[in-house]
């Protein structure tokens, strides 16, 4: 069961990605990858306390977890626009074998408000899932 921060807005989202596991996890952790599906680009040091950021800096946080082997990956998140004083949001996903390929979960928890979990839902799937999706099909 994924944690959840208490006291805190959170969302969990499913999305089914064309690619192998082991393919999807390459494509969100291999800083190379992201460079070609992430507008803007990203960073990722696979490893724990490892440096992430998404959409040319938008986004940064903190590597929590990683195992490439078990497919693990947990990361903190935190976009520009979000008060200084505001503590980073939590992404944790998980990743299944699906008939069409790899069904990604994630909770991602941490929301200063529910206002902010709503715009995170669609963006999620706008900006993370669905170019995603489109560079592995290529």
């Amino acid at each position: 069961m994924p944690k959840v921060l208490s006291g805190t807005f959170a969302i969990e989202l499913n999305y089914v990605v064309y690619a192998t596991p082991e393919k999807v996890f390459d494509s969100i952790t291999k800083e190379a990858e992201i460079n070609q599906w992430c507008e803007g680009g990203g960073k990722f040091e696979p490893f724990v306390k490892g440096n992430f950021e998404m959409f040319g800096g938008w986004v940064k946080g903190q590597v929590l977890k990683f195992n490439r082997i078990k497919r693990e990956l947990e990361y903190s998140w935190k976009p520009s626009e979000w008060s200084k004083k505001a503590e980073p949001s939590v992404v944790e996903f998980s990743f299944k074998k699906h008939p069409a390929g790899t069904e990604v979960s994630i909770t991602h928890s941490g929301f200063p408000s529910q206002e902010e979990s709503e715009k995170h839902r669609s963006g999620w799937v706008d900006h993370f899932f669905e170019p995603l999706n489109d560079h592995l099909i290529k």
